[in-house]
């Protein structure tokens, strides 16, 4: 079966989904209101950097792909660069030997909100200070701890605790983190998108609230400036495309891993592989996502930087190599790969007027950085630990490059129009998640069969004797658990787990409506 068709007309305001219900409604309520899918995106990214500030805040990063159904699809880079100061013989002289994973010295600049600017200013509609109104409001009156903030607050609330900005926020008086349903209030993030409401992102790009920002860094010993803030801006580029039995899967350019997923994808292809369920093909599948990601772990690097060289993983002559080599040994190890897991939301929406996006936004680790700046409110992602202080690394550590991203957008395409958006957090296995869904929904699946079916990740070259680490969900197939266990010691995960990722999908059905689907390993259903 294929990918299922989409008439010309799609009836209704349009769907969005998220990782939380109260983000999700935001956005709802922007396109009921006669919105974009691009203003839902935003109107429900700034929600959730004040109800999800475990997997996303405006010190965070984003890629987003965009456009009309039959029309010219973009990709936004909303990816921050490492500051000026922030440089390897800086590091080493304050005895680190690695990209520390936390602190102030983990943070690079924040792209988000210039990302939403420029979706904004490319296919929005409602106004944008309106657009953030939903977030001021739980900033300032107050957010309840959801599910998986409060697991997260006691997985990280040990070293969390220690910054004196995120203690007052979301422990007790005694150093107890707070727990599920209980109330927390971000007055002074309430006061930064107050700032970006009135001025526009500018107030953190050169401006006050930004000055602000890189002060409070500056006092831990940060090396970002108010300058490093002002020279950021948001790329627009077209995405990279790949092929999927019928259908045509467009992802982000570099620095972004979206080319694994396509390698993924060409070598499923090229294997004559269906289904990551079917016990028969999932030491295959569990092969060509190691493969992909190691090829991944040895490119990733700012491509103004560092040539990527694409044909090297993508051209059909490749492939068809790295396939026949499949299941003869472990893929070697490309040397420590860059420090890129972490939390991340991810929003998938569609409207009436046949406007899609598939956009990733993040904090990067779990709570970022584990630094909350009292005085803006805002927690520095930890993005710029995805570099390296090896020079023969090519994604080695300088002041103005971007770090390598995991955040990866996706978009299906089939004859010349999109019929799906997928969008899923997950770290380093995010290629995987989105590979292991693309191929559901060309087994005809609905959107919910296909994000509630149990999944399996890889992380390469780290399990037992050099081979894959593989995880699978306890939900799965037994034949399936018991082949992943027997053949590379898979661990089998029972229970919520981030691992897993967190995704969300819309798809097209042959009526022409929209058929979409939240987590439910995350808070969106409800």
């Amino acid at each position: 079966m294929t990918l299922s068709d989409a008439q010309d007309d799609q009836t209704g305001t349009g769907r969005v989904v998220s990782p939380d219900s109260r983000a999700t409604r935001a956005g709802q309520e922007v396109l009921a209101a006669g919105g974009t899918a691009a203003d839902a995106v935003i109107a429900t990214g700034a929600v959730l950097c004040v109800v999800s500030p475990h997997m996303v805040t405006i010190g965070g990063d984003s890629w987003t792909l965009a456009g009309p159904a039959d029309g010219e699809i973009v990709a936004i880079n909303g990816t921050g660069r490492a500051p000026a100061g922030l440089t390897p013989d800086l590091l080493r002289a304050l005895g680190h030997q690695a990209m520390p994973g936390s602190g102030v010295h983990s943070i690079s600049v924040p792209g988000l909100p210039s990302a939403w600017a420029e979706l904004h200013a490319r296919f929005g509609r409602i106004p944008f200070a309106e657009l953030l109104a939903p977030a001021i409001a739980y900033a300032r009156d107050g957010a309840t701890v959801a599910p998986s903030l409060a697991r997260d607050l006691v997985d990280y609330g040990s070293r969390l605790v220690r910054d004196p900005g995120a203690r007052p926020l979301f422990f007790t008086a005694d150093g107890f983190p707070l727990t599920e349903g209980d109330t927390y209030v971000q007055s002074a993030l309430a006061g930064s998108l107050e700032a970006l409401a009135a001025e526009g992102v500018g107030a953190l790009y050169g401006g006050e609230v930004g000055a602000a920002y890189a002060r409070g860094l500056a006092i831990h010993g940060g090396s970002m400036t108010r300058d490093d803030l002002s020279r950021h801006r948001a790329d627009v580029l077209p995405p990279l495309a790949g092929r999927w039995r019928d259908a045509e899967v467009l992802t982000a350019p570099p620095n972004s891993q979206g080319f694994a997923l396509l390698k993924m994808l060409a070598l499923a292809d090229e294997l004559g592989l269906t289904d990551p369920l079917a016990a028969e093909q999932a030491v295959a599948f569990v092969r060509l996502l190691d493969l992909a990601g190691a090829q991944r772990d040895a490119r990733s690097a700012d491509p103004e930087a560092v040539a990527v060289d694409l044909a090297a993983v993508l051209d059909a002559a490749v492939v068809r190599r790295d396939a026949g080599t499949l299941g003869r040994a472990p893929v070697p190890a490309t040397g420590p790969p860059p420090r890129l897991d972490g939390d991340t939301i991810g929003i998938a929406a569609a409207d009436g007027e046949g406007l899609w996006i598939s956009s990733l936004q993040s904090v990067a680790g779990t709570f970022g950085s584990l630094v909350l700046e009292p005085t803006t409110g805002i927690i520095g992602h930890n993005r710029a630990s995805g570099f390296s202080l090896d020079p023969a690394r090519p994604n080695l550590l300088a002041g103005g490059r971007r770090p390598p991203h995991t955040l990866m957008p996706c978009l299906v395409r089939r004859a010349g129009r999109v019929v799906a958006t997928v969008a899923t957090m997950g770290g380093r296995s995010q290629p995987a998640i989105a590979a292991q869904l693309i191929t559901r929904l060309s087994l005809g699946q609905s959107a919910e069969q296909a994000i509630d079916a149990p999944r399996y990740v890889v992380t390469p070259a780290t399990g037992p004797g050099g081979g894959p680490e593989v995880l699978v969900e306890a939900t799965a197939p037994g034949d399936v658990r018991d082949t992943l266990v027997a053949t590379f010691g898979a661990e089998v995960i029972t229970g919520p787990e981030n691992r897993f990722g967190h995704a969300h999908l819309i798809r097209a059905t042959s009526d022409g409506t929209l058929d979409a689907a939240t987590d439910p390993r995350a808070d969106g259903r409800g």
